[in-house]
């Protein structure tokens, strides 16, 4: 009997802003989209795979969007990657609050794997807010798709959500914009790399599947590297 293929890892890393940039009124909105776009990569990389599939969030465990999805992604039973931009404890700090301390240790434990990044990848980003940035580059190193929770603005330095967004474009990897901002016309939009991934490849097949739920957008310019 031939044996059967091993379960592609279907990896998806997140970006998004911080609870600071999400509007209090939006916030279940935005955390049920989510859940959501989770539900929906799921349901399509199964597809592509004929139910040979398990999944992998990377997020850096940020308030916000961060926690959102690997809250989410963990209630399905996924497997957590946390790559960090300082040592765990150094991290902490930028938590205030005990319950978001809290929080962010659950997460901790919760991960398969907790990863700051090195000081090489820092050294060679160099400048203001690498350790940031050089988090964003783990997060999309090995993703298939993005989770980017983003209010449409323009970058306003290194290792912000637009620009993880834009690297995650530039590496042939597909994006799923949640937007942030009331009113908006489509809260969730498919954004794809020009050109698409190659015809009958993973990728290719994942975005169609993906376009069958989500509006299709080019890439806005303000989604750009800062």
């Amino acid at each position: 009997m031939k044996p059967q293929p091993a379960p592609r890892v279907v990896t998806v890393g997140v970006t998004g802003h911080r609870l600071n940039q999400l509007p209090e009124t939006e916030r279940p909105r935005i955390r049920d989209q989510v859940a959501a776009c989770i539900e929906s990569i799921e349901r399509a990389a199964l597809e592509v795979c004929k139910g040979r599939a398990r999944f992998t969030l990377v997020s850096a465990i940020a308030e916000g969007a961060d926690r959102y999805a690997a809250d989410l992604a963990l209630g399905r039973g996924w497997r957590l990657v946390t790559p960090l931009p300082f040592n765990p404890a150094r991290y902490e700090e930028d938590f205030e609050e005990e319950d978001s301390k809290a929080h962010y240790q659950r997460l901790l434990w919760a991960s398969h794997r907790v990863a700051p990044v090195s000081a090489d990848a820092v050294a060679a980003i160099g400048g203001r807010a690498a350790e940031y940035a050089a988090v964003g580059r783990a997060v999309i190193e090995k993703a298939d798709v993005l989770l980017c929770v983003w209010n449409g603005l323009p970058p306003k330095g290194p290792g912000g959500t637009s620009e993880v967004a834009a690297l995650m474009l530039e590496r042939g990897g597909l994006v799923l914009w949640i937007a942030v901002g009331a009113g908006v016309a489509a809260p969730v939009r498919l954004v794809a790399p020009a050109p698409l991934p190659r015809a009958r490849s993973f990728k290719r097949n994942l975005h169609e599947a993906l376009a069958q739920h989500y509006e299709r957008a080019a890439r806005p310019p303000e989604m750009r590297v800062a």
